[in-house]
């Protein structure tokens, strides 16, 4: 029994720790990618994420909540230049880009 809540708390504090938050800084690009339900971006302050190594782009799904919204937001940053810090939370499953989960316009 004290093995199985120590791995349940041991899952729990991981995933609290994998959520990270970038520098706050400005939307460079925007790709739609409809044929991978989502899209991506990059951003003036960009980090892994807890996905590898190295990152080209952060990953917006389609599928996420609030997608209409977050998009809206992140085009709306990247039309006017205005810095927003985004909330990285997991990895796209197929090419390891961090999901995007929230973001903070400023």
């Amino acid at each position: 029994m004290k093995l199985l809540i120590i791995s349940i708390l041991s899952l729990m504090s991981f995933h609290a720790y994998s959520q990270e938050w970038n520098v706050s800084g400005k939307v460079t690009s925007i790709y739609l990618k409809p044929s991978r339900n989502g899209v991506y971006l990059t951003h003036d302050s960009m980090i892994t994420g807890g996905c590898g190594t190295s990152v080209a782009f952060y990953f917006l799904d389609a599928s996420s909540t609030l997608f209409k919204e977050t998009y809206s937001l992140l085009l709306a940053a990247y039309n006017s230049e205005k810095p927003v810090k985004i909330l990285l939370d997991g990895c796209q499953p197929s090419y390891q880009y961090p999901l995007i989960t929230e973001v903070i316009s400023e």
